[in-house]
């Protein structure tokens, strides 16, 4: 049921809880997000309530902006705003650093924690590239392909979800092969009539003008692309049967509070909170 609860659902619940508590209250993307925020902030002063996505989450602190409610904040996803040029200085949204919240996993040592536990130290030092540096380039032609699928670009409303990674990945070296993506995310859209030849010109086009791979590839995209290698390419034995679900779920788990204060998001939300008080979310 949650997953159909509105805007002004939500609103609702956050001014029902405000009648027996009286701190802040953050609105998030979803209860994966929820998994890990709820680690940092402070629970005695501080709630979370996921909202089903981050067009949800901002609209809920519309609703309640608009009657003076105190103590509001919403985190979401950067996306595409930063490679849009959109302007998101909003005194009670903060976004991530990077694209989104696994970007932000993926920068951190997390990563690192990561590879220590399933990568295998001989086959790392055969690739030579920093396995970072990896992900991002081979992230990088979907990440453009998710941005000129866009509303903001060509509006192709494309189906990203559940894409089959396998059936377009390069093993040596670790990358994408763009004409095999194009065609596993038009046959997993249903648009058939998606002139392949003109869309891969676009992305090529799109990766000569290097935007920044940490604004343009999205984390799900590499959390996949790091299992796949983990998989096929670098991986010890404890990671030959790697999924996407379970490298999202170590790096969660490998990520801490001393990685997430060196954020810029960690000081926006301080920012917040000096400007918000008595309100707190942090611990």
């Amino acid at each position: 049921m949650k997953k159909y609860l509105t805007a002004d659902d939500i609103a609702n619940s956050a001014r029902m809880m405000r009648t027996q508590y009286s701190g802040s209250i953050v609105i998030i993307e979803g209860s994966t997000d929820m998994r890990l925020y709820k680690r940092f902030v402070d629970d005695r002063k501080c709630r979370l309530i996921p909202a089903n996505g981050k067009e949800n989450a901002i609209k809920v602190v519309n609703i309640l902006e608009r009657s003076n409610f105190e103590g509001i904040l919403t985190i979401v996803d950067a996306d595409f705003w930063r490679l849009d040029g959109v302007d998101f200085e909003e005194r009670n949204v903060l976004v991530t650093d990077t694209h989104d919240l696994e970007t932000m996993l993926i920068e951190s040592e997390a990563l690192d924690r990561l590879l220590e536990e399933f990568a295998a130290p001989f086959k790392l030092q055969k690739i030579k590239t920093p396995v970072r540096e990896l992900l991002l380039e081979a992230a990088m032609p979907i990440g453009l392909f998710r941005w000129l699928s866009s509303s903001s670009k060509d509006k192709l409303s494309l189906r990203f979800k559940d894409m089959h990674f396998d059936s377009f990945m390069e093993k040596f070296p670790l990358s994408v092969n763009i004409r095999y993506m194009i065609r596993e995310v038009k046959e997993n859209s249903h648009e058939y009539s998606l002139n392949e030849k003109k869309v891969k010109k676009k992305i090529i086009a799109l990766l000569k003008e290097e935007h920044d791979p940490w604004q343009a590839c999205s984390g799900h995209d590499i959390v996949e692309i790091l299992a796949y290698g983990l998989r096929e390419v670098f991986g010890n034995s404890d990671s030959r049967y790697a999924t996407e679900g379970i490298v999202d779920r170590s790096l969660r788990l490998a990520y801490d509070i001393t990685m997430f204060r060196e954020t810029e998001l960690y000081r926006s939300i301080q920012e917040w909170e000096e400007q918000n008080q008595p309100f707190v979310v942090l611990q």
